[in-house]
């Protein structure tokens, strides 16, 4: 049978708000005795009391949730990001909510006003929306960003250089004496991609490559698994094939890995492929992957301590750019 507050303050003979500041965890601050306090806790053991998690929120003024909200979970990136997120969101006292707005800009806002609804305690993001502004279903909450980072922005953010590692992945490629590279891309217009575009030209630039725009190709986020197959359809029968391809995440690199064993198994020896961000499958697939790591396990501590700092001392650092790694094979 469970207990109530009133139950534990009647076996324990002091008042209702004296347990409730001991349940709270603030009988210290209340300078309850400590005595008191192992016999509130002791009754409550004893008894299977369970808080009222609504109540436990008004007393407290925050309702202890952090939500992360991220373009797709499925994605292995934003999988370890949010295993990390959770882990150190818990150590901190927190749970938290996930969702995935499937790159789609309505949904992104809509999940954000459900979440301000709920009164969740702060947001770690990875927005699907062309500018900052677009965010502002958030106002006041605590916010950090990751992954898109618009050059606007007031907010907290932790961001790696898109543009310097691409430009690196490329010229890895560049340095295997492949010049005709093709590029696979989502979502072009996200601050991120963009930045990654402007690594590969600069990359071909300084090699004194040809900068042929008919080797870019956009995919559809709705159909990546069809659309990388026309894509590389395309690019392998040119007058001028490519002999490489660089793709701007690591979802559409493992797509091409599929596609090129299933319809070109003979190209998979020929081929060479680079990827933003890194899968375990990269360490024994063909075509062999060049890949850029990005660091999840600091990414996501950088995010939920930021966050933190906004929520317990509002304390908000303008942002910080984490070093990424690249992993030739």
């Amino acid at each position: 049978m469970k207990i109530s507050i009133s139950q534990i303050a009647q076996l324990a003979g002091v008042s209702k708000t004296t347990v409730s500041f001991v349940l709270n965890g603030r009988g210290d601050e209340k300078n309850i005795s400590q005595a008191t306090q192992s016999k509130i806790y002791e009754i409550a053991k004893n008894h299977h009391y369970q808080p009222n998690q609504l109540a436990r929120s008004l007393s407290l003024g925050k309702t202890e949730t952090l939500a992360l909200v991220v373009p797709d979970i499925s994605n292995p990136f934003y999988g370890k990001i949010a295993r990390f997120i959770e882990k150190y969101a818990e150590n901190k006292g927190y749970k938290v909510m996930i969702a995935s707005t499937d790159e789609n800009m309505s949904k992104e806002q809509n999940l954000l006003k459900n979440f301000k609804a709920r009164q969740i305690d702060g947001i770690v993001l990875a927005s699907a929306q062309r500018k900052w502004s677009d965010t502002s279903a958030l106002n006041t909450i605590p916010t950090v960003y990751f992954d898109r980072i618009f050059q606007e922005q007031e907010h907290s953010f932790v961001d790696i250089d898109n543009q310097n590692a691409t430009e690196k992945l490329t010229s890895a490629l560049i340095s295997k004496r492949h010049k005709r590279i093709g590029l696979l891309t989502l979502t072009s217009y996200l601050p991120n991609i963009n930045q990654r575009l402007k690594g590969y030209y600069k990359a071909l630039e300084k090699a004194s490559l040809k900068i042929d725009t008919e080797l870019v190709i956009e995919v559809n986020y709705n159909n990546k698994k069809k659309y990388v197959q026309k894509a590389l359809e395309h690019l392998l029968h040119l007058n001028e094939p490519v002999t490489a391809v660089v793709f701007l995440n690591n979802v559409l690199a493992a797509e091409g890995i599929w596609a090129i064993n299933t319809y070109w198994p003979e190209l998979k020896d020929k081929l060479e492929f680079a990827s933003f961000d890194n899968l375990d499958l990269f360490d024994y697939s063909t075509p062999k992957v060049i890949s850029v790591l990005q660091p999840a396990k600091q990414i996501a501590q950088s995010c939920i301590n930021m966050l933190c700092n906004q929520i317990n001392d509002n304390k908000m650092e303008k942002g910080r750019c984490i070093q990424t790694k690249i992993i030739d094979r």
